[in-house]
């Protein structure tokens, strides 16, 4: 993306202006932009507010911010609490703490080490869940590992290679986040061409070569060319189909 360079703009303290098109933009505590914000680089510390849509090519999110409209950045790093209540799209996503975003979400890699609520669809190449996700619509990736620290949830999972584990290390400190917590995954449809699972309860898991671990519990199970069964797992029904 290229932006006009005109300038910088840095706000500390409780400062709040109109939107724009600057070179960096800088917000320091309460800082307020009103109205849509092209730039560069986005950088926000403490609890900043944006009401408008904002493209920029690199945003950095380290504590409190909220971004009212669309959020298109080719690199995003969120750390702390971040909400935003559009549609967030990007190449490399890298989430730690908790993040919302009400809308879809589109992009390439995406990285959450932490939680992560997203109201419609998230759409990425590639996705790696190190903590918990509530997915209000479809999870599409080719391929997604995920990493159970908490609860999750998405209403469809789909992709080439899907990998479920219960986490067994507290190398990210999120145990303590989750410990009062179950950890599992909780879905109507999983689609995949392979397909691993562990603690994941869902109606249906169709795909090529599936593996159903320990602590899952599903209802249907669909495959083409191999199913192994954990023997403490439940399956009500499996099938192979042609």
């Amino acid at each position: 993306m290229e932006v006009q360079k005109i300038g910088d703009l840095i706000i500390s303290g409780n400062g709040s202006t109109a939107g724009g098109t600057f070179r960096n933009v800088k917000l320091n505590g309460n800082g307020k932009i009103q109205g849509d914000t092209y730039c560069e680089v986005l950088e926000c510390n403490g609890a900043s507010k944006i009401e408008g849509n904002v493209k920029a090519n690199s945003t950095v999110v380290n504590g409190s911010t909220k971004i009212s409209g669309n959020l298109t950045s080719e690199r995003v790093s969120f750390s702390g609490s971040s909400k935003v209540e559009g549609d967030l799209t990007f190449e490399n996503l890298i989430s730690k703490g908790a993040s919302k975003v009400a809308g879809g979400v589109k992009g390439e890699k995406l990285l959450v080490e932490g939680t992560i609520a997203i109201g419609k669809d998230c759409e990425v190449e590639e996705a790696n869940f190190q903590g918990g996700f509530t997915i209000d619509g479809l999870l599409n990736a080719d391929k997604i590992f995920v990493s159970l620290h908490g609860k999750s949830y998405a209403k469809e999972i789909g992709g080439e290679t899907i990998k479920v584990t219960k986490s067994n290390g507290t190398s990210l400190g999120l145990d303590k986040i989750f410990k009062v917590l179950s950890r599992d995954l909780t879905a109507e449809v999983i689609e995949g061409d392979i397909v691993e699972l562990e603690y994941t309860k869902a109606k249906v898991v169709r795909g090529n070569t599936i593996k159903i671990g320990i602590g899952c519990e599903i209802e249907l199970v669909e495959y083409k060319n191999e199913l192994e069964t954990n023997k403490s797992a439940k399956v009500i029904e499996s099938r192979k189909i042609d």
